[in-house]
């Protein structure tokens, strides 16, 4: 698994495109230079979008496409939820303690076996602020690329 941060966000070094294309241009820069054919891609929030545009770009290079929490904002679609489905509502307006067990909500199934697996497998993203729990998703060669 790979995980990628576009330009000027987090560590990287560089400007912040000022689009999703720009965005999406950077990644499939960085998965060429890795040298990976095809690869599974997951997008959360942002790297959702820039996602859609790799898969636009270059269908080829797109084995999979996973996308969590991305969807175009219309606060006045759903009576004022912006078209979340009730399921998101609850997933994300429950609270969670600690906090970071939303992502093992959001990202994992309710089985005992899922959730167990999720609370096992942590590394630590961001200072301790974000947790990782990608492992169980299947791979590719060069394994899933996260954005």
């Amino acid at each position: 698994m790979i995980l990628f941060n576009n330009a000027g966000i987090a560590s990287s070094t560089g400007e912040v495109p000022k689009t999703f294309a720009g965005m999406a241009k950077n990644a499939e820069a960085f998965i060429d230079a890795l040298g990976l054919k095809q690869v599974d891609i997951l997008g959360f929030s942002i790297g959702g979008m820039v996602a859609q545009m790799i898969a636009l770009d270059r269908p080829e290079l797109v084995r999979k496409l996973i996308l969590v929490g991305t969807a175009p904002r219309n606060p006045d679609h759903g009576n004022g939820e912006g078209g979340l489905t009730p399921e998101t509502q609850v997933s994300f307006g429950a609270d969670y303690n600690p906090p970071e067990h939303l992502w093992l909500k959001v990202f994992l199934t309710d089985s005992e076996q899922s959730q167990a697996a999720g609370r096992a497998f942590r590394i630590p993203v961001a200072r301790g602020q974000l947790w990782d729990t990608f492992h169980n998703l299947p791979s590719t060669p060069g394994g899933p690329l996260c954005g």
